[in-house]
């Protein structure tokens, strides 16, 4: 008899800094490099780049919103492990100051180049403040 398929997904979100998450879950949708990536119970086994963007993930009815800047994420049918570069959950997101931090990086990508070496770095605030911002706003 083939073995029953996972009802539930063990989700694990570790940082360099600390373990951010580790709870059951119905579903995870990831923003992985080439698009959001869905994930429930059973899922086939796959290893992922992740861009910054918000990952989302439901317990029951209730959806809960973070915000992860780059990393990999391991999804088996059973478990999704995520390791990111910085992950910053909702309830610690100070809206004013992800604002503030869009406006800073918007005002700095006006003077630099696409060539110039800082550029890069400047864009990805302005990503992961502009996360921030759609988490407040969700929240």
């Amino acid at each position: 008899m083939a073995d029953a398929l996972p009802t539930k997904i063990n989700l694990t979100v570790v940082t360099r800094e600390r373990k951010i998450i580790d709870i059951e879950v119905d579903e995870v949708v990831l923003p992985a490099s080439d698009g959001e990536i869905g994930v429930l119970p059973g899922h086939t086994p796959l290893l992922t780049t992740l861009r910054i963007g918000q990952m989302r993930y439901r317990v029951g009815t209730t959806v809960h919103r973070m915000v992860l800047s780059w990393g990999f994420a391991e999804v088996l049918p059973d478990r999704v492990i995520v390791l990111a570069e910085r992950g910053v959950l909702a309830s610690e997101i100070d809206p004013a100051a992800a604002e503030a931090e869009r406006i800073a990086a918007e005002k700095e990508l006006q003077y630099l180049s696409s060539h110039d070496p800082e550029f890069n770095r400047v864009e990805a605030r302005l990503e992961e403040s502009v996360a921030m911002i759609g988490i407040g706003r969700e929240h």
